[in-house]
């Protein structure tokens, strides 16, 4: 409510101010010791400047280069073999043995750390899958 009427307050200020700024523009608030003297004054305009002489230089022309025929000289043919893929590397299974690929290279490990690791880690599996059910739909 008060920002309407703050609203209407600046409309009422402003259109009392367009009435009498269109209807009356004689009554200034400036002096007419001041407003005499500046009333005679006109805007001064820019200063002549003479544009700069405008030469147009000519475009270069640009010939086509020349071409000539290619020379063909005899040279070893390349060879058209397909290179052969490179092979993976075969590592054979072998129970109770780890591949390490850390390296890019498979390196077979077979130490007692790693048999415990894999020891801890199927008693891990068999200890979740005791423990997960599903239910039968009815």
């Amino acid at each position: 409510m008060k920002s309407r009427l703050l609203w209407l307050a600046i409309l009422a200020v402003g259109g009392t101010a367009a009435y009498f700024g269109l209807t009356q523009p004689h009554v200034s608030s400036i002096p007419e010791s001041v407003r005499s003297p500046i009333s005679d004054l006109k805007p001064a305009g820019p200063p002549a400047i003479e544009p700069p002489e405008l030469t147009i230089p000519a475009l270069p022309v640009i010939a086509p280069p020349v071409l000539s025929a290619p020379v063909l000289t005899p040279t070893a043919t390349p060879s058209l073999r397909p290179r052969p893929l490179p092979s993976t590397p075969e590592v054979p299974i072998q129970p109770g043995a780890t591949i390490d690929f850390s390296t890019g290279a498979p390196v077979v490990r077979s130490q007692g750390k790693d048999q415990e690791a894999i020891d801890v880690a199927m008693k891990d599996i068999l200890d979740a899958s005791k423990k997960t059910g599903f239910e039968a739909k009815k």
